[in-house]
């Protein structure tokens, strides 16, 4: 994958827990986290911890200082339940996955999951590793 400085990404919870179990490196999918900006949404730290095994506690706290973590607003609120009502009944979209669309939308950032069923909009990036 080619590396271009001064990106905004939001990772999402799948890659995260990919990092963490050594299944991959964020570091080759953003690049330098320096040069880049690297989101994850208050949502994905919940699901995160509510995956963690009692030794990835530590990691994930690692982890998470080197990236900007998202809270939830109430554009972000609206955004969502505007994307869940569009997208419930054809893709059974989730609050969650709604929520952390609208954080990628809002802040202009390309959402990077494994995960691209879950997130059918077409007005925010997606990049599947």
């Amino acid at each position: 994958m080619k590396h271009i400085n001064n990106q905004k990404y939001l990772i999402d919870t799948d890659i995260l827990i990919d990092h963490l179990r050594g299944k991959t490196n964020i570091s080759s999918i953003v690049g330098n986290f320096t040069d880049n900006i690297c989101y994850v949404s208050v949502i994905s730290v919940a699901e995160i911890y509510s995956f963690l095994f009692t030794q990835e506690y530590q990691a994930v706290d690692e982890l998470l200082k080197i990236m900007t973590v998202i809270n939830i607003d109430a554009l972000m609120a609206k955004t969502a339940g505007q994307y869940r009502m569009i997208y419930y009944k054809s893709h059974n979209l989730t609050i969650p996955d709604a929520l952390i669309a609208a954080t990628a939308k809002i802040n202009g950032a390309a959402l990077i999951t494994r995960n691209i069923r879950h997130f059918p909009m077409d007005d925010i990036k997606k990049i599947c590793p």
